[in-house]
């Protein structure tokens, strides 16, 4: 079970570096030109959290539990591969990720362990992220693949603990 959780927390390890903004050049015209939207107070478009920013929620829900969250947060290869190795590993045998989030998170409760981790971008591009992630409790550390979805960053079954 303990490689179950150490592969969690390596696959939610995830590089999230700032992508740089396009260079947007005013139009000299639009000065000049009245515009009704410079009287609205129109709310400014929200960027999506980056894959350091949704590796770390993950944890976090991972670790509430909250189990919908976390579960969208992983491929569902990569779900089924973690719910094989917790069954493969200890007593605990669960049917699906929400059992095995809610296990894991109890597992952890029950060890006092910190969620704190170091998280390392080692690759990212607008598809894909490699993080390298640490926890600082336990040392225990994992390469996070992370990739885009409709709905943001979610850990892949590439995702890999460090070797033992």
């Amino acid at each position: 079970m303990v490689s179950v959780m150490l592969v969690t927390a390596g696959l939610m390890v995830s590089a999230c570096a700032p992508t740089p903004s396009p260079q947007v050049t005013p139009d000299p015209t639009a000065a000049a030109t009245p515009s009704a939207s410079a009287d609205s107070s129109t709310p400014e478009p929200t960027a999506q959290p980056g894959p350091v920013e949704s590796f770390l929620a993950w944890i976090d829900a991972s670790r509430a539990p909250d189990v919908e969250k976390a579960c969208a947060g992983l491929t569902p290869e990569l779900a089924d591969r973690m719910i094989a190795e917790m069954n493969s590993s200890g007593p605990v045998h669960v049917t699906d990720c929400a059992g095995m989030i809610t296990a894991t998170a109890e597992l952890y409760r029950a060890l006092g362990q910190s969620a704190e981790v170091d998280v390392t971008v080692q690759e990212q591009t607008d598809s894909a992220a490699t993080l390298f992630a640490t926890y600082v409790d336990s040392g225990d550390c994992g390469t996070v693949v992370m990739e885009r979805s409709a709905s943001g960053w979610i850990i892949n079954e590439l995702s890999e603990e460090c070797a033992a």
